[in-house]
């Protein structure tokens, strides 16, 4: 239970993620904003873990491969930077359910072929149940068309956060402490997307409100986030792991009309209501 919990914990930390975005300057670009948030959240969690574990050399009771560490910070790069060019391509609607959505059914299926972990049929209910809600959460009422560019990068975001579930399972069944793991995976996630800063305008950093957002989103939607999320990962499959964490667009959803004034659809809250049940089926 208590895994579950952190799981679903980190979920609402992502879920402020828009809000933030929304509250932060007109001027700032996505794949920017995305990008900061990364390069904030490994300067948290390195400092954290130098703080709790005297450095983040110290790790784990057996080794864990420097291809497990690429991999995970590679995939949560991956996932970054294709969920927002998804985003740019067709839409908000189209790229978030597709990539929320296939995320859970790449992790199970990578989880079979790699690993032969075989899903339930009480997970498979439950992930398809969630979808459905978040289809009905995400596209009532918007007018976004299906872009095939589009959709192909939502589903290498989907791929890169399953890939990313798994690698950071292996780490974390190692033995190795949850700020560390998460701040060597996010040193090199930061590393491999700061190039895109070069390409993007950065004035909005320059701001109060940038400089408040980049902190919310670096230590709340990042350190604090992956670090619950990493706890819960020790103790549960990454397939079930990734299916809680679409609890995401539930709580985003929540924050719009409670902070926001946003005013979700009839069909949208229906939509909270069945992922809702769908997640407390598979728990």
């Amino acid at each position: 239970m208590r895994a579950r919990v952190l799981i679903l914990f980190s979920g609402l930390c992502f879920a402020t993620t828009g809000t933030a975005q929304a509250l932060g300057p007109d001027s700032a670009p996505s794949m920017g904003v995305a990008t900061v948030r990364l390069i904030v959240g490994a300067i948290t969690l390195i400092v954290f873990s130098s703080v709790t574990t005297h450095g983040v050399g110290k790790s784990s009771r057996r080794y864990v491969s420097h291809v497990q560490w690429w991999v995970a910070g590679g995939a949560m790069a991956l996932y970054g930077a294709t969920f927002f060019a998804a985003v740019r391509s067709t839409g908000v609607a189209i790229g978030t359910v597709v990539a929320l959505g296939s995320a859970p059914i790449f992790t199970g299926g990578l989880g079979y072929a790699l690993r032969s972990i075989t899903p339930t049929r009480k997970w498979i209910l439950s992930t398809a149940g969630s979808i459905a809600g978040i289809t009905l959460i995400v596209v009532t009422g918007t007018s976004s068309k299906v872009n095939v560019v589009g959709v192909v990068l939502a589903l290498g975001a989907g791929f890169g956060y399953a890939a990313f579930a798994l690698a950071s399972k292996e780490i974390m069944s190692s033995g190795v402490r949850a700020e560390v793991a998460m701040a060597r995976v996010f040193l090199i996630s930061a590393f491999l997307m700061s190039p895109a800063l070069m390409f993007v305008d950065n004035s909005w950093l320059f701001t109060a409100r940038g400089v408040a957002i980049a902190l919310w989103l670096g230590i709340v939607t990042i350190a604090i986030a992956y670090i619950a999320y990493s706890i819960g990962l020790r103790s549960l499959h990454a397939n079930e792991a990734t299916t809680l964490t679409l609890i995401e667009p539930v709580m985003a959803t929540v924050l719009g009309a409670l902070v926001l004034a946003e005013r979700p659809s009839h069909l949208a809250w229906i939509g909270v209501a069945l992922v809702l049940l769908s997640l407390g089926f598979g728990s």
